[in-house]
């Protein structure tokens, strides 16, 4: 009995005890699937050293300094991330994931203003195309598998595949924990997939959007306002004024309506005008911000700080592969990048980490569940080891969240989807099952657990497609799309002001 009581006062006590090693490594194998982990825990109120977060059922039952756990613990398995940092899974809310086999589009030197000027060569631009490789259900496979090793556990794509990352916007694919109702992706609200412009009035598709179904969604998210030009602020008069457009189409259609509401997130936003954001502002709509695709296709992107000094939730999302970035920490680098260097703004760590967490989490309408760690949420949970990447300067290197939002997927430690493993550093390859794999990454090997969702190994289907776009990423993925300011009303020093994005005006713009 001594020994028995000895033992079980030593497995309380160890969640007390620090244990100084680089990166993670699995400290005690408890006997059920209870994990504990250790590090820096970064939360809405800051990174939070030392503490410890105790994962059961999938769900996370504490969160806390580690001597408050008591003996709650001593069945799980112990995991001590000395040097790394635990956040909860990025949430990727704009993706068009059935295209994540092709490689992105070349640089054409070719700017455009309206979405339709590259989907379908309107007014003689040179369309965009861009087929999907192979079968839809195995390219949209293979992008949640790159999102998943790249440390986002839910997405919003457009089309879905069980068992990997959770889709938020299909019942089917919500994966343990969750349940319906979620969020319809729109994108093309105003029925114009066609290529239709309109300036003037809102004679688009016979079969647009209304005021009424919008209102009993849970969650809109929907394409408004992409592009630069009168066409693109068109879009969102149609939509957010009753009175706009009161003479109907000949064929159906062509009222415009009022969806502003804070069920609604709009994606991309490019044509909306400060009065615009002030109106989406009051009325406490949301919106989705892609800007690497924006600054490809477009030459430029929002001035986000003006969303963000309204109050306006905002959230990061990637867009798709052909334009966009490959994975959201990538997202984030050009986020950061491009509004300092274009507007002479800081977007702080903290701030593009609660755009790929928080934010997006209420933007799908999880946020009871998703994005962050906190007692009774769900155990979708990433950690990062080592110092951030991806920025030249030294100001956030020892920052938590920027270690999180700029790391390359090798200094992934673990990746939690509802407390299973999906992704381990070879320090915890002990925890894993026989049906998990080495897989390399870069110069590190860490641990697949995915053959149960795949139905074969992850080498096996990688073979399978026959030479795609990779999945296991570098630091900046290959030829992926510049970030870099193409077009600009110029003020001092080739930076935009504020004002600069909203004034829609073509020829004025200056292109270089």
């Amino acid at each position: 009995m001594r020994t028995a009581g000895f033992l079980s006062f030593v497995l309380a006590a160890l969640p007390c005890l620090r244990v100084a090693s680089a990166g993670c490594r699995v400290v005690s194998r408890g006997i059920t699937r209870d994990l504990l982990l250790r590090g820096t825990v970064i939360t809405p109120e800051g990174a939070l050293p030392n503490y410890t977060v105790l994962v059961q059922s999938g769900k996370v039952t504490y969160v806390g300094d580690s001597c408050g756990l008591g003996t709650r613990a001593r069945d799980a398995s112990h995991i001590e991330c000395a040097d790394s940092v635990i956040s909860p899974g990025f949430i990727n809310t704009h993706e068009h994931i059935e295209y994540s086999t092709v490689r992105p589009l070349a640089d054409i030197g070719e700017l455009v203003d309206h979405r339709h000027d590259w989907r379908v060569g309107a007014r003689g631009h040179t369309p965009r195309y861009a087929p999907v490789n192979g079968s839809k259900v195995e390219a949209t496979r293979w992008g949640e598998l790159r999102h998943l090793f790249s440390g986002t556990t839910s997405i919003v794509g457009g089309a879905m595949v069980s068992g990997l990352t959770r889709n938020l916007d299909y019942v089917a694919g919500l994966e343990d924990g969750l349940v319906a109702p979620v969020a319809l992706n729109d994108v093309f609200p105003l029925d114009d997939a066609d290529g239709i412009m309109r300036n003037g009035d809102c004679d688009y598709g016979p079969e647009p959007m209304n005021r009424e179904t919008a209102g009993k969604l849970h969650r809109y998210i929907a394409h408004i306002g992409e592009g630069l030009d009168a066409e693109a602020a068109n879009e969102f008069a149609c939509l957010s004024n009753m009175t706009f457009d009161n003479m109907p189409a000949s064929d159906g259609g062509g009222l415009s309506t009022d969806l502003i509401a804070p069920n609604l997130a709009i994606i991309h936003a490019l044509g909306l005008s400060t009065a615009d954001f002030d109106l989406v502002a009051a009325r406490d709509a949301q919106v989705v911000w892609s800007p690497r695709s924006n600054v490809f296709l477009y030459g430029k992107t929002l001035n986000v700080t003006y969303l963000l000094e309204a109050g306006i939730t905002v959230a990061l999302g990637t867009d798709w592969l052909p334009s966009g970035s490959a994975t959201m920490g990538r997202e984030a680098v050009c986020a950061a990048s491009f509004t300092e260097e274009s507007y002479g703004m800081t977007l702080e760590p903290k701030t593009l980490w609660e755009m790929m967490t928080l934010n997006a989490a209420k933007v799908a309408g999880f946020e009871q569940d998703l994005g962050s760690i906190e007692v009774g949420k769900l155990a979708d949970i990433v950690v990062f080891d080592g110092q951030a990447q991806g920025r030249s300067d030294m100001k956030h290197q020892s920052d938590a969240f920027a270690q999180a939002i700029f790391a390359p997927a090798e200094n992934i430690e673990l990746v939690l989807r509802g407390g299973k493993f999906m992704l381990a550093s070879n320090g915890l390859k002990s925890l894993s099952t026989d049906t998990c794999e080495t897989l390399a990454f870069g110069n590190v090997n860490k641990t697949a657990c995915v053959a149960d969702e795949l139905g074969s190994s992850f080498k096996e289907f990688e073979a399978s497609l026959q030479g795609v776009y990779p999945a296991i990423l570098p630091a900046v993925p290959p030829d992926e799309p510049s970030c870099e300011l193409t077009r600009c009303y110029p003020t001092t020093q080739n930076q935009c002001s504020i004002e600069d994005h909203f004034t829609i005006n073509t020829q004025q713009v200056l292109h270089r």
